[in-house]
């Protein structure tokens, strides 16, 4: 018996995903049948086929890698020029987000290259959804200190209906933020400084005269290319950059983290956490925290095992790991009286590693230092965080030793004793929003980031309402 395509998919239970089959599913079956005719769809009841025709080829392949005596080796070949720029940020996570809208608004021409396809970094894509290390305590009273960037964000969150607001805690300000919300205002706020947004992109190598660093280099779909920059700033929180010009770090081992977000926690008519079959409180439960969505609690599986966050292998492991961990453990869930209705809603796209290379800067803010007085060159502070104590940045602090016209941010900075401030998100974003003025006023005025009055620096710093 003889059936339309239609027909066929009706039967398979598909008929609404008839239209996005398309001509491709029906070419198919005729393949397979030989009747091109029976299945053939006509064209105005597929939308597809007005859709695909063919265009140039976008790219060209070079030389590909070859081996010799047991060895790979890679050809020299021709890098094209993909864009020019004043400076590039490589890290689109919150330290490069605010480095690259600082660097625009100081008047320079910037471009922002993110591996994802969307902005944020562990802010977002990680769900770590929370505002922490925003303030400090002076006579009793909190102060906040992240401001610059990082306040206009969060206020513009509170308006865009993106956060919970929770600007009046009598602790500090401490804002749960919506990720979706989040990556849409990042989006809107790179627009309008005029950014030049390439996602899909990820830093592979820099363009290096000596000490000077050129500019970088980029993998994507369409290839190996470069952009050329007069500065760099490396927001990739693993140092990449740095690594690749020669720069100096330490690297260290952290717990590496995975979140999660856990549906229907309002229909939950226990009474009492889910407890393991020994009657022991699962020790990463969920959270309720300030989540606007009642049915939706945020989860962490803790810190996990010490790891390598830059070892390709023991990441792998971990992704499978974390994800069949909190699979195994919601299953267990559901068979408990009152939680049969809970159910993983969304796992984070990126693990959270919390930190890797350290770079070693001119000078390195630890404990001591972050207890002392804050310094002459102070460009941004982070506040109380895991060091227990507000931490006033210095601008050494963002200047890699042995290597020229970069700039570091983000949760590549400090100690080891220091670093669980450092890499928290606000602190993220006030060394970014330093990192970039400078990097945009050392373009303008044509000198190394080493070179840049200082005063010069926290006088623009100031007009655009840092905490200083």
């Amino acid at each position: 018996m003889q059936i339309t395509k239609r027909e066929f998919l009706r039967k398979l239970g598909l008929a609404g995903a008839a239209g996005v089959a398309g001509a491709a599913f029906g070419d198919q079956i005729s393949a397979d049948t030989g009747s091109a005719d029976r299945f053939f769809v006509r064209e105005e009841d597929d939308w597809s086929v007005k859709r695909i025709f063919d265009i140039p080829h976008s790219m060209s392949d070079g030389p590909s890698a070859f081996m010799k005596d047991g060895k790979v080796f890679r050809p020299m070949c021709e890098v094209p020029i993909f864009h020019k720029t004043d400076v590039v940020v490589v890290g689109g996570g919150p330290a490069g987000f605010s480095a690259a809208i600082a660097a625009s608004r100081q008047g320079a021409k910037v471009a922002l290259v993110e591996r994802y396809g969307s902005l944020g970094g562990l802010f977002t894509n990680g769900l770590v959804l929370l505002f922490m290390a925003t303030s400090i305590k002076e006579d009793g009273k909190w102060k906040l200190v992240t401001k610059g960037l990082a306040k206009e964000f969060m206020d513009r969150a509170l308006k865009e209906g993106i956060s919970t607001g929770d600007f009046t805690d009598q602790r500090h300000w401490q804002p749960t933020l919506d990720a979706e919300g989040s990556k849409y205002l990042m989006d809107k706020m790179i627009a309008e400084a005029k950014v030049e947004m390439f996602f899909h992109s990820w830093g592979v190598d820099v363009i290096q005269d000596g000490a000077e660093v050129k500019g970088v280099i980029f993998e994507s779909k369409q290839g190996t290319q470069a952009i050329l920059a007069k500065q760099v700033v490396d927001a990739t929180g693993d140092g990449d950059i740095l690594f690749k010009a020669g720069g100096n770090y330490r690297q260290v081992t952290h717990g590496i983290g995975h979140c999660v977000q856990l549906g229907n926690m309002d229909r939950i008519t226990a009474k009492a956490p889910h407890c393991d079959k020994n009657g022991k409180r699962f020790s990463h439960w969920p959270m309720r925290s300030n989540e606007r969505n009642a049915a939706l609690w945020w989860g962490n599986m803790g810190p996990g095992l010490k790891g390598n966050g830059l070892d390709v292998r023991e990441l792998s492991r971990a992704e499978v790991n974390f994800r069949r961990r909190w699979w195994e453990q919601v299953r267990e869930m559901q068979k408990t009286p009152g939680w049969e209705k809970v159910y993983i809603a969304n796992t984070c796209s990126q693990i959270g590693v919390r930190s890797t290379r350290l770079v070693d800067a001119e000078f390195v803010i630890d404990k001591t230092a972050a207890l002392g007085p804050a310094p002459a060159d102070t460009v941004a502070w982070a506040g109380y965080g895991g060091s227990r104590c507000g931490i006033a940045v210095p601008y050494r602090q963002l200047l890699p030793k042995k290597v020229e016209n970069l700039l570091c941010c983000g949760r590549m900075l400090g100690a080891p004793d220091t670093i669980e401030t450092l890499r928290l998100i606000t602190p993220c974003m006030t060394t970014g929003e330093a990192a970039g003025v400078a990097a945009a006023m050392a373009a303008l005025k044509g000198v190394r980031p080493r070179d840049l009055d200082v005063k010069s620096l926290r006088k623009a710093l100031l007009a655009a309402n840092v905490y200083l």
